[in-house]
């Protein structure tokens, strides 16, 4: 059974996490395999790691198979088996997540597949909750997607950048609460302060720092590159961006609004 589903971009991922699974005996067996499902999360989009333990249980991940289909993996005692798994989405998934989108304590587990559908599902009895079939009649193409505390209530959102637009879908009710009008083309999207605001901006990919109140572009560059991460690189409080640009790492400070190396 386990070949069959090792299979397409995570594939690689899985099978390097099977050794440390297997050994995943003591505290530190424990602390080395959840920093190698941290750091294959960062490699692949489809991949994340899932942060509620269950008695028992040692590590947690999810990930979208070249099928179609979401799985939900548990290692206990050095024992990796499967937990759940979807039924097959409408097309493959494009990125997944999980993130507790209620406020409740128990994070749901939310895809989003290159048919520019979204999926939402809950974990206590893995019901689906959501499916986006009406907003996705009105979209052509989901370019990214993050889940982050855009407007600073309660819930978290689903940053969605669909048809080059930001939106921000509730994370409760699923209704599109805002959408931008700047045209951007993200393939990967961050939310944080990295101006030192104290308001937290949206990232994307090709250049664009937005506003996460107005939606307006605050700043743009010729792109940050694939795939992006933030990192407080000169130890000052506030969190540069760091992306790959044809083969090299760049860091930019946007606070300064410049490009550091």
């Amino acid at each position: 059974m386990m070949g069959s589903l090792l299979r397409g971009a995570t594939a690689t991922a899985l099978v390097a996490l099977l050794p440390l699974a297997a050994a995943a005996q003591t505290e530190e067996d424990t602390f080395a395999l959840l920093t190698e499902i941290d750091a294959l999360a960062a490699m692949f989009q489809t991949y994340t790691q899932y942060p509620w333990l269950e008695e028992g249980e040692d590590a947690s991940f999810v990930y979208g198979d070249a099928k179609g289909i979401v799985h939900h993996y548990v290692s206990e005692r050095g024992r990796l088996r499967e937990k759940w798994k979807s039924f097959p989405l409408e097309g493959l998934a494009k990125e997944v997540f999980a993130e507790d989108l209620d406020g409740d304590g128990r994070p749901e587990i939310i895809a989003y597949t290159r048919n520019s559908r979204i999926y939402i599902w809950g974990t206590e009895k893995y019901e689906l909750l959501w499916e986006s079939v009406e907003i996705s009649e009105r979209i052509q193409v989901i370019q990214a997607m993050v889940v982050a505390d855009a407007d600073r209530d309660p819930q978290l959102e689903l940053v969605v950048c669909a048809d080059n637009k930001i939106q921000y879908i509730d994370g409760v009710d699923y209704y599109i609460e805002k959408a931008g009008r700047d045209f951007v083309e993200p393939t990967m999207m961050l939310v944080a302060d990295v101006d030192n605001d104290l308001e937290a901006e949206i990232i994307t990919s090709d250049g664009y720092v937005i506003d996460t109140n107005t939606l307006n572009i605050e700043w743009a560059n010729d792109g940050f590159g694939y795939p992006i991460t933030l990192f407080d690189l000169d130890n000052d409080g506030v969190l540069e961006v760091v992306g790959e640009s044809q083969g090299a790492l760049t860091f930019w400070d946007v606070e300064d609004r410049r490009e550091i190396w």
